[in-house]
């Protein structure tokens, strides 16, 4: 299949794959758990984007940084919900951005994880959880997971955004690791 088609026909595309590996993210919102999200990384496909988010998942990053107690700190109604914030620059695990990874891959359902791009290699420790398909960002953030339990927990963020980009309340990531 060329380009184009895998393009028009992403949706029927997976890209899961029993080799790859999952994490979990616990949000709380104010100092109430609401529970886990958990992911399954394209580590198969993203391998060097998957490492630097599980670095920052279970604490083991080079430079120190976590999401622990990072928030969802920007989300739009109908896009998704962006949180893992962390320092002033933004950096990923290992101290630097990180490149572009396989921009093939397509945003096309709920739950897809991306990156937070600044830039054609400039994705560093932000990421993006969608509420639906986000064609417009394919080919410039890279996706390396998706959302495969807490759909529960992504839609009580979700009915916390409003369409200017603000998220009303505070959900915090309290804790993560590999599941």
């Amino acid at each position: 299949m060329n380009t184009f088609q895998r393009r028009a026909f992403g949706a029927l595309y997976k890209y899961s794959s029993p080799s790859n590996s999952r994490v979990f993210l616990t949000v709380a919102s104010g100092e109430t758990k609401i529970g886990d999200l958990v992911f399954e990384l394209y580590d198969d496909k993203q391998a060097a984007t998957t490492e630097n988010f599980k670095a920052m998942v279970d604490g083991s990053a080079a430079n120190g940084s976590s999401y622990i107690g990072s928030s969802f700190n920007k989300g739009m109604a109908g896009f998704g919900i962006q949180g893992g914030a962390t320092g002033e620059e933004g950096y990923g695990a290992f101290g630097c951005f990180n490149v572009d990874g396989d921009l093939t891959l397509r945003h096309h359902k709920r739950g897809m994880l991306t990156t937070v791009s600044k830039g054609q290699h400039q994705n560093g420790s932000e990421f993006t959880v969608t509420f639906g398909a986000a064609n417009w960002l394919d080919g410039y953030q890279t996706v390396f997971g998706e959302l495969v339990e807490g759909d529960n927990v992504l839609s009580q963020i979700e009915a916390a955004t409003d369409r200017h980009g603000k998220v009303n309340g505070e959900f915090t990531i309290v804790a993560g690791g590999m599941k």
